[in-house]
């Protein structure tokens, strides 16, 4: 593995990897409804726009269960899950900022889930998908429901879609001979010579850093100790070829996840 030459000017907004999802297998049901064969394909049209998010067609009141409380009304997205709930789960994030994609499920005490020809299927929900949240007497969330219709997901909390704004996590480290070239934080342009001037360096494994496309160029992420995340634009090869270097130029050194 090699690392990679990025020059930086910071990105202010977030940026999103799309996956595509033509050849994603889809079941429609008679309201329109779709579910995906697999939860990667159904990640994948969530993520390129495709998926065509869950609506309930049936209203229910809430339903407390055995140990609930108390209910509240909020959106998918301002739920968050409770850590000890989320550390049980396939997915390793307690958000729902993207959405979430859940297996469908049938009937069961006394509410149903999705229509019998998406059970078993990956359906999208979206992000302002109003929902049931069940609370116990410490205030706790302990289970969440589809409001409109007090549906319930395939468990208590549906499958999260982790959002791609937040930082990238290093790869686990592979031991083999490496190449490094510099990432430039910050290059300034001088007129008159046609030169540029380094401000800063950073020195990354390639692994860990993440290229993105995006409206204004390619963005790239860079993790380096204690989670630092550098962010900014891949850098033209030609401005390398007319680098000065007149000043001493600080060099941050990224670590191998290894080491």
């Amino acid at each position: 593995m090699k690392l990679t030459v990025l020059a930086a000017a910071v990105v202010g907004s977030g940026f999103a990897l799309f996956a595509g999802s033509a050849n994603a297998g889809v079941t429609t049901d008679h309201h329109g409804n779709v579910g995906y064969d697999s939860y990667d394909e159904c990640v994948a049209a969530v993520k390129d726009g495709s998926a065509k998010f869950y609506t309930p067609y049936t209203h229910q009141q809430p339903k407390r269960m055995a140990g609930e409380t108390s209910v509240k009304k909020m959106v998918l997205s301002d739920l968050t899950i409770p850590s000890n709930i989320a550390a049980q789960m396939p997915i390793n994030t307690s958000d729902y900022s993207a959405g979430a994609c859940d297996k469908g499920v049938g009937q069961s005490n006394g509410r149903y889930g999705v229509s019998g020809v998406l059970v078993g299927k990956y359906v999208p929900f979206a992000p302002d998908m109003p929902i049931n949240v069940y609370m116990n007497r410490n205030k706790e969330v302990v289970r969440v429901t589809m409001q409109q219709c007090d549906n319930h997901f395939g468990g208590k909390f549906p499958t999260p879609v982790i959002s791609e704004i937040k930082a990238p996590k290093p790869q686990v480290a592979i031991q083999e001979e490496r190449s490094v070239e510099p990432v430039i934080t910050e290059v300034k342009r001088v007129i008159r010579p046609t030169k540029y001037q380094i401000k800063e360096v950073i020195v990354a494994p390639e692994d860990q850093v993440n290229r993105v496309s995006t409206e204004a160029g390619t963005a790239v992420t860079v993790e380096g100790e204690a989670q630092t995340v550098y962010l900014g634009n891949q850098v033209n090869p030609a401005i390398l070829n007319e680098v000065e270097v007149n000043q001493p130029v600080p060099v941050i050194t990224v670590p191998d996840d290894s080491e």
